[in-house]
C-alpha cells in the first residue's frame, strides 16, 4: 500500500505519514550505503535506489502487491542528488496541480529523470541504471492514465473532500444530530 492508496482509504494524514515512511525507505537506503561503504560509487547507489523502489512495489510480505514506488524513488533520488530530485519533485507537483492526479507527473518524471542526471554531469552508464525503474514506474502508472481518461479515477482533491465529509458526518452522528 502506497501513500496515494492510504489517502483514499484512511485520509490525508495517514497518507502523508505513509508517504514519509516510503520516502525514508529510498533515502535511508542511500544514506546507509554512504555511511557504511567508505568507497561507494554512483553505480552502487543508483542500483540501491532502484532495488529499494522495486522492493516497495513488489514486497514479499504483501504477496508482491505494493505501492507504485513514487515516494520511495523520490527518497532515493534525494539521496543521489538533491538538485535533480528537486527538479523531479517540482515536475511532479506541477502535474499534480494541473491534473489533480499523480500518475501523469510520475510518468513525466520517469521519462526525464535519466536525462536530468546526464545534464547534471553523471555518465550515461550511471544514468542508464535508472532505465529499469523508469520502465516499471511508467508501467505501474499507465493504467491510471486510462482510468483518468475514462473518468473512473478519482482525483486527489475528491479523496480529501470525501474523507472530510465522512468525518463531519460521523461527528454529527456522535453529537446526535
Amino acid at each position: 500500500m502506497g501513500a496515494s492508496n492510504m489517502v483514499s482509504v484512511k485520509g490525508w494524514k495517514i497518507g502523508i505519514l505513509t508517504g514519509a515512511i516510503d520516502f525514508m525507505k529510498g533515502m535511508g537506503t542511500i544514506l546507509i550505503l554512504k555511511g557504511v561503504m567508505p568507497h561507494w560509487n554512483y553505480q552502487i547507489l543508483f542500483m540501491a535506489a532502484t532495488f529499494a523502489t522495486i522492493g516497495h512495489m513488489y514486497p514479499v510480505f504483501l504477496k508482491f502487491k505494493g505501492g507504485k514506488g513514487t515516494a520511495t524513488l523520490a527518497g532515493g533520488l534525494i539521496g543521489l542528488d538533491y538538485q535533480v530530485a528537486l527538479i523531479c519533485m517540482t515536475i511532479l507537483l506541477v502535474f499534480l496541480a494541473l491534473t489533480d492526479h499523480a500518475a501523469p507527473g510520475v510518468i513525466a518524471v520517469s521519462t526525464v529523470m535519466i536525462f536530468l542526471y546526464r545534464l547534471f554531469g553523471y555518465r550515461w552508464g550511471v544514468s542508464l541504471l535508472l532505465v529499469p525503474i523508469a520502465i516499471l514506474m511508467i508501467g505501474r502508472n499507465f493504467e491510471n492514465l486510462h482510468k483518468i481518461s475514462s473518468g473512473s479515477e478519482t482525483g486527489l482533491k475528491a479523496h480529501i473532500r470525501k474523507k472530510r465529509m465522512e468525518r463531519e458526518k460521523s461527528q454529527d452522528n456522535q453529537a446526535g444530530l
